[in-house]
């Protein structure tokens, strides 16, 4: 506990001068240089150079969704208190119902708070007055900060040993000084302050639970939960649904073409099959472009069909907006750690590799 104290102190007393306030506001001209870098090497793709986002960003999108909205004061984002811009910088944006990814493994939290600096720079005088108003801001850093700061010195080590890959999530495990850390679909566990690696299962012996499948199918449910079935291809259980099962498929893979030829059988016993593409081999993959077909049928279950049987004379070009999915469900694909297809997962985030016939997937669904 000593350490952590110490990690909090030593936090607290930097922050009087990385959040200390210039003039009237709570940032420093310095934070709004470094943030002018940040911003626009991460953020203004979507949201403009200077924050100012794009002329028709209230007007809905093909898909439904409105585009990223400026952040310059003449949108929304005044509306917001500090602590929930540095959480959807952090998280991303589907808490506030948007598409925005999250920065958490890009931007440490010295690098999000410059980036809210240099956009809230550009309000108005007027508009960040009403914002300072509605809401204090604090000198400090948020408790999400301060977390996320102390867990930092355990992954030096780990981070210098793996280079570029990317460290999604550090968690305890219950064990003293045991922590999880995730590592696209692997768990590593870290012992003695982050000096040692274990790579492998966790398993209680007490009670046989494997504690990293149990995290394994936690992190996979919340994955496949992004995607809503108007994303997806999904062929509805006959009555009462009793199941679910995301299927990762390809139209050019042979056991995929074989498990369609008896999705009727899993809908008339009670499951709903949502499918969810998977390019073999990604871009250049060779059901590349007739997934992209699929998604944009209007009637895509029909185009589904006719694509696992070879049939493609009345596909139609692969050029609409809804194709955008097929790279998307390639990543997630990728994030699940799925090796090939159809790569099947249950409710509870179960993986299932490869094909089985309805004879036998049937009964494990439902039991």
């Amino acid at each position: 506990m000593k350490s952590r104290s110490l990690i909090f102190l030593v936090l607290l007393a930097s922050s009087a001068n990385t959040y200390a306030a210039e003039g009237d506001r709570w940032y420093s001209s310095r934070q709004v240089e470094r943030g002018e870098v940040i911003f626009r090497e991460n953020c203004a793709a979507c949201h403009g150079p200077n924050a100012e986002a794009t002329a028709n960003w209230k007007q809905r999108d093909a898909n439904g969704n409105f585009p990223p909205p400026p952040l310059n004061g003449s949108a929304h984002a005044w509306h917001h208190d500090l602590a929930l811009l540095r959480r959807t910088v952090r998280e991303g944006g589907k808490q506030l119902g948007g598409v925005m990814p999250a920065f958490a493994d890009r931007l440490s939290a010295e690098d999000i708070d410059s980036a809210i600096a240099f956009f809230q720079s550009k309000w108005p005088e007027e508009v960040y007055r009403k914002w300072a108003a509605n809401f204090e801001v604090s000198d400090m850093p948020s408790l999400t900060d301060i977390v996320v700061a102390a867990k930092r010195p355990l992954t030096r080590l780990l981070s210098q040993r793996i280079g570029n890959a990317k460290l999604d999530d550090v968690s305890e495990t219950g064990i003293e000084d045991v922590w999880q850390v995730q590592i696209g679909n692997r768990y590593v566990y870290l012992l003695d302050g982050g000096k040692y690696a274990l790579m492998g299962d966790l398993v209680n012996l007490e009670n046989g639970r494997n504690l990293t499948e149990i995290a394994r199918r936690t992190g996979v449910v919340a994955l496949l939960s992004a995607f809503r079935d108007e994303d997806l291809v999904v062929f509805e259980a006959e009555g009462e649904t009793r199941a679910t099962l995301d299927v990762f498929t390809d139209t050019s893979c042979p056991y995929c073409q074989k498990l369609h030829a008896e999705i009727d059988r899993l809908q008339a016993a009670g499951i709903t099959v949502r499918y969810l593409p998977y390019p073999r081999g990604g871009s250049g993959g060779p059901g590349y472009q007739t997934l992209k077909s699929v998604w944009c049928a209007d009637d895509r279950k029909r185009a589904m069909t006719e694509a696992k049987n070879n049939r493609f004379d009345d596909l139609p070009p692969g050029d609409c907006s809804r194709s955008a999915m097929i790279d998307r469900g390639y990543r997630a694909g990728n994030q699940a750690g799925i090796s090939g297809t159809p790569a099947l997962f249950t409710a509870s985030g179960e993986k299932i590799e490869g094909y089985r016939p309805y004879q036998e997937l049937i009964p494990f669904l439902l039991q």
